[in-house]
C-alpha cells in the first residue's frame, strides 16, 4: 500500500539522498518486537519500549535518551493513557513503578497531560538498566490503574544503541559491558546549523499538461528520478479512469537563477506525496531531485509530513530548507510505532538540525 511506502522511505533514504545535512555521524534505526532505537546525526539515541499486545486497553510506553560522549547518563521518560484515553484524572495520584514485582517509588507525572507525560528518576532508571539482560516485568500501577510495558526486544534494542554510540565492552555500556574505557565511544556532534534563504512562497508559473511548454519540463523532472528502493513507479501521477496521469506542474522562484519545480506524484488511503526538483530558470539542463513525499512548501522550506496506519496515528516527518544553494534536508524523524497513542508518543529523529 502506497500510505507504508510513503512512511518507510523517509527513513530508508536518509542516508542515501545528496540533500542529507553533512556529517559524519549517519542515522540509524532498529526494532524489534516491542521496542525501537533511533539514533540521529548527533549521535544521541532514543530507545522506546510500549505495552504488549495483550494490554491494548492501558497504553503505556518508556523513553529511554543517551547522547554519546563518554560518561554520558540514560533519561526516562514516560507516557501513560487508558482506553479511548479516558482516566478519571482523581485517580492518578500514586503512580508508581514496580520492576518485578519490587516497589521503585512514585513516578513524576503533569495529570493534565493526554496522554499523561512524566520523567524516571536516576534509581528508577538504574532499575531497569540492570534487568537489561534479564526477563524484566515493567508495571506502572497505583489503587486505580494498573499499565504494563513489555520486556520483549528491550535487550536487543539496548544492544544496538550501544554498538552505534561504540560502548559495547566499555564500563558504560548497558548490556555487553566490560574493562575498557571510554576514550574510544562515539563523540556528540552539535545539531547542524543551516540558514534559510527566504524564497518566493507563491508559484509563478503553473504548467498543464496540454501546455506546449509541459512535456519538455515535465521528461526533465522524470530523468533526475532516484534510486528506487522498491517496484513501485517514480511519480506516477494520479489515477483518473485506471490510468496515472501526469498533474500540473507548479514553478516557485529561489535565488540564484534557480526556480523549484513541485507536482503531484501519488496518492494513498491518508496521503499524498509532491516531487520537488530544482532547475534553472531556464526550464533547461538536469533537474535536481529533492523528494517525492513534499506536502507543502513555503518560502524557503519544503516540508512532509505523512500518516501512517490509521487516520491519526504514525507520522513520519521532513524538511528541507534552501540554503541559497541548494535544498538541506535538516530533520528526518517519525512518531515511531506509536502502539495505539494517537500520533505517537515520542519524536524520535535520524537528521536533527538548526534553522537560522
Amino acid at each position: 500500500m502506497k500510505v507504508f511506502y510513503s512512511l518507510m522511505s523517509v527513513i530508508c533514504l536518509t542516508t542515501l539522498s545528496p540533500f542529507t545535512v553533512a556529517q559524519e555521524i549517519q542515522g540509524r534505526s532498529f526494532s524489534y518486537l516491542d521496542w525501537e532505537v533511533h539514533c540521529s546525526n548527533t549521535g544521541t539515541c532514543r530507545a522506546a519500549g510500549y505495552q504488549p499486545d495483550s494490554a491494548q486497553a492501558m497504553l503505556a510506553s518508556i523513553l529511554l535518551t543517551r547522547q554519546a560522549s563518554a560518561k554520558q547518563t540514560v533519561q526516562g521518560e514516560l507516557a501513560l493513557s487508558g482506553d479511548a484515553q479516558t482516566l478519571e484524572r482523581k485517580k492518578l495520584n500514586n503512580i508508581r513503578l514496580y520492576l518485578n514485582g519490587k516497589d521503585f517509588g512514585a513516578v513524576q507525572l503533569n495529570p493534565s497531560d493526554q496522554p499523561l507525560m512524566g520523567t524516571l528518576n536516576a534509581q528508577q532508571i538504574n532499575g531497569l538498566l540492570q534487568y537489561a539482560q534479564k526477563n524484566l516485568k515493567i508495571v506502572f500501577k497505583n489503587n486505580h490503574y494498573i499499565w504494563q510495558v513489555s520486556d520483549a526486544g528491550m535487550t536487543a534494542t539496548l544492544l544496538k544503541m550501544d554498538d552505534f554510540q561504540k560502548r559495547t565492552g566499555t564500563v558504560g555500556a548497558l548490556v555487553k559491558k566490560g574493562s575498557a574505557n571510554e576514550s574510544k565511544v562515539l563523540a556528540a556532534q552539535p545539531k547542524p546549523m543551516v540558514k534559510k534563504v527566504n524564497t518566493a512562497a507563491k508559484p509563478y508559473l503553473t504548467l498543464q499538461p496540454n501546455t506546449e511548454q509541459y512535456p519538455a519540463v515535465h521528461a526533465l523532472l522524470m530523468a533526475a528520478q532516484p534510486e528506487l528502493q522498491d517496484a513501485h513507479v517514480f511519480c506516477e501521477g494520479i489515477n483518473e479512469e485506471t490510468v496515472a496521469k501526469p498533474q500540473v506542474i507548479d514553478l516557485y522562484k529561489l535565488t540564484d537563477h534557480k526556480v523549484l519545480a513541485t507536482t503531484l506524484c501519488w496518492r494513498g488511503a491518508y496521503n499524498e506525496g509532491y516531487g520537488a526538483w530544482v532547475l534553472d530558470e531556464s526550464l533547461k539542463g538536469k533537474a535536481t531531485f529533492v523528494t517525492e513525499f513534499a506536502s507543502d512548501f513555503a518560502a524557503g522550506e519544503i516540508r512532509s509530513a505523512q500518516k501512517g496506519r490509521g487516520l491519526g496515528d504514525c507520522w513520519a516527518m521532513s524538511q528541507w530548507i534552501w540554503n541559497g544553494q541548494a535544498f538541506v534536508k535538516t530533520l528526518d524523524g517519525t512518531t515511531g510505532m506509536c502502539k495505539g497513542f494517537p500520533g505517537g508518543a515520542w519524536n524520535l529523529y535520524l537528521i536533527e538540525a538548526m534553522v537560522k
